[in-house]
């Protein structure tokens, strides 16, 4: 499947979400899966690991999948060879952010909702674990855009 561009920049919310899956399909999975497991890990030793449960553990799940998140979506879009979904992410990082923020919202909503800690905490988790990968991930592709070529 092509990335639909077009010449004028002006695409639909389908189509951004498109570029922004297809930029991210360049992430270094190894790289985010490492930044992931070791935020989850440090996130449950805060909590100490003598005093584990489940809303515990989801919690530092949740921490974990967003900066795999963060990760993987940053460094997808600074990659050098990323080709054109990459500029375009580039280009508009706010707009590629989204699609991270989303996921990030979406795991950490199911992962409290099944844990056991009910819906309101699940939507709170969600909130704030996407609005984190969102801004984050934003920011950095803002700032880092600078250094690649468009």
């Amino acid at each position: 499947m092509s990335t639909p561009l077009r010449d004028d920049d002006q695409l639909t919310k389908r189509e951004e979400m498109t570029v922004s899956g297809a930029a991210m399909s360049g992430a270094p999975i190894g790289a985010a899966a490492v930044a992931g497991g070791v935020v989850a890990v440090a996130d449950l030793a805060l909590h100490g690991f003598g005093a584990l449960h489940v809303a515990a553990v989801s919690g530092s799940v949740s921490a974990g999948v967003a900066a795999f998140l963060i990760v993987a979506a940053a460094g997808a879009a600074m990659r050098k060879r990323g080709g054109r979904a990459a500029r375009w992410a580039r280009s508009n990082p706010f707009k590629y952010a989204v699609l991270p923020g989303v996921l990030a919202a979406v795991i950490a909503l199911v992962l409290t909702v099944v844990t056991g800690g009910g819906i309101a905490h699940g939507l709170f988790s969600g909130v704030w674990h996407g609005a984190a990968v969102f801004g984050v991930t934003g920011a950095i592709t803002a700032v880092g855009k600078g250094r690649k070529n468009r």
